[in-house]
């Protein structure tokens, strides 16, 4: 069986040409025009993001003669518990024909469409629903879980409604849940140790600002301390709007629990086995963390005794949860 894994778009871009006939220049006869399904215009960026995607989906070109449609496919956005989801959109291959005749498994209703839940001769990870524009043209949305077939279909049922919208007959898109920004979006990292805090915790007064967008790194908006003390670890502070403590901490379990202005942080004595390490994590929300790191090179059983000290200080700091 042919199976392949899409999803759909749709943008109609017509062609023409024109023809010379010796001794004079003739408008030419215009050919059929020639349309084209863009897969890539089944999802908008506002749509992509909401299901947990990267905003931008990648064009994989079609092979006609082989029954390949266009496709696109979206990544999952950075710490995404949802999968990629494939849209696969023809003008010219009826959806009989992409599955070799296959008959569809089941149906399902979404976005005012009749679509066509089609096996997989890969495994029950895929989830794939196809709806037929004509006789000759289809879109398919495709997503795989290799380790959960429904997590698959829940995802590719998530996504149905929107590709829907961009398609004929397809009912308007369902509104966009807008969650409410972290308090965390609006801390400046640099701002949790003061110049004048700076002295008694040995580092120097003015943090530098790490993060996407405010250093050459690509991670969550943080601030980092130069020590005083040469023996000492540089101070660093991560303050994610969008990691939860558990992710933050890379799924360690902490050593014990500290108490710091009626905060419990999670205290990690020995980070993945840097034995001259500390961190602190902060669980904000389910979806928003604090981390801090420090340590002491000279003394490894010191290197969480300015971290902790540091503790109630950047507490006071944060907004309520």
């Amino acid at each position: 069986m042919k199976i392949r894994y899409l999803v759909l778009g749709a943008v109609l871009a017509v062609g023409g040409c024109t023809t010379t006939v010796a001794g004079s220049a003739q408008p030419g006869a215009e050919p059929p025009a020639q349309q084209v399904l863009d897969p890539c215009a089944m999802l908008t960026p506002e749509q992509a993001t909401a299901l947990g995607l990267e905003p931008t989906g990648v064009l994989t070109p079609g092979d006609t003669e082989r029954l390949v449609p266009p496709s696109c496919r979206w990544g999952p956005a950075e710490d995404s518990e949802w999968d990629a989801v494939t849209v696969a959109a023809s003008l010219d291959i009826p959806l009989a024909s992409y599955h070799d005749g296959q008959q569809p498994v089941g149906e399902v209703q979404f976005g005012g469409l009749k679509w066509s839940k089609y096996p997989s001769t890969f495994g029950d990870g895929f989830c794939n629903y196809g709806t037929a524009l004509s006789e000759r043209s289809f879109v398919e949305i495709s997503v795989l879980n290799a380790s959960d077939g429904k997590k698959a279909c829940e995802q590719a049922d998530r996504a149905g409604p929107f590709v829907a919208s961009h398609l004929p007959g397809g009912a308007p898109p369902p509104p966009i849940e807008q969650k409410p920004a972290s308090p965390l979006a609006s801390v400046e990292p640099c701002d949790l140790i003061t110049p004048e805090e700076a002295d008694t915790l040995q580092v120097k007064a003015q943090g530098r600002k790490t993060g996407k967008g405010r250093s050459s790194t690509d991670s969550d908006p943080g601030c980092e301390w130069e020590s005083t003390d040469p023996n000492l670890h540089l101070v660093f502070v991560i303050v994610s709007p969008t990691k939860s403590a558990k992710k933050l901490a890379f799924d360690e379990e902490p050593d014990e629990q500290v108490d710091a202005g009626g905060r419990k942080w999670g205290l990690y004595r020995t980070p993945m086995d840097d034995e001259d390490s500390c961190a602190a994590v902060l669980p904000f929300s389910e979806e928003a963390g604090v981390k801090i790191t420090d340590g002491n090179k000279a003394d490894p059983a010191k290197a969480c005794e300015r971290l902790v000290k540091a503790l109630p200080v950047i507490t006071a700091k944060l907004p309520q949860a």
